[in-house]
């Protein structure tokens, strides 16, 4: 089996490029979401920085993991297929073209599907405590609150993460 040592460098370094992109893909989704789900009502930076609120910020910590976590399991398969086809040695290196195309993909389908995981678990969380405005709660300090809502979306996106991967395989031909 012939194997090329700076192929394997140059996937590596490839490898941690995509996750350097998956971590800004959920921060700057994060960020995205939290306004549109708050309709502009909360300037996230200004309420972590300025008003030191813990709330906001399990929130989003809460949101970037789920998304992150999503953008994660939707590289590890193409880069495995990207690996698995220098492996057997017969196969020719795709066009770059398409793998990045399948990447840019991948991305934005975990951001996609991200954004749906968080909103549907808010979207169970509101309608199980109708009586509680939950980001007013939060913009106020309410740090409970905002445990309960980040854990929740935490959760879901555990339960959401191995379908991602499942999606991106069958979508993309992996």
């Amino acid at each position: 089996m012939f194997r090329t040592p700076s192929l394997h460098w140059s996937s590596s370094l490839f490898y941690l490029f995509l996750i350097f992109i998956s971590v800004i893909v959920a921060v700057m989704g994060s960020l995205l979401l939290i306004r549109f789900l708050t309709h502009k009502r909360i300037d996230v930076k200004e309420e972590i920085v300025q008003n030191c609120n813990l709330g906001i910020a399990l929130v989003l910590a809460s949101f970037i993991w789920t998304i992150g976590s999503m953008a994660l399991e939707t590289i590890r398969p193409i880069m495995n297929a990207w690996y698995g086809s220098f492996a057997d040695g017969g196969v020719q290196m795709p066009g770059l073209g398409v793998f990045l195309s399948k990447v840019f993909g991948a991305m934005m389908m975990a951001l996609i599907i991200g954004a749906f995981t968080v909103m549907m678990a808010l979207k169970v969380l509101m309608v199980i405590n109708r009586d509680i405005n939950e980001w007013e709660e939060i913009k106020g300090g309410n740090t409970a609150v905002a445990v309960v809502m980040a854990v929740t979306v935490t959760l879901s996106g555990l339960f959401f993460q191995s379908v991602v991967s499942y999606i991106v395989v069958n979508l993309f031909g992996i």
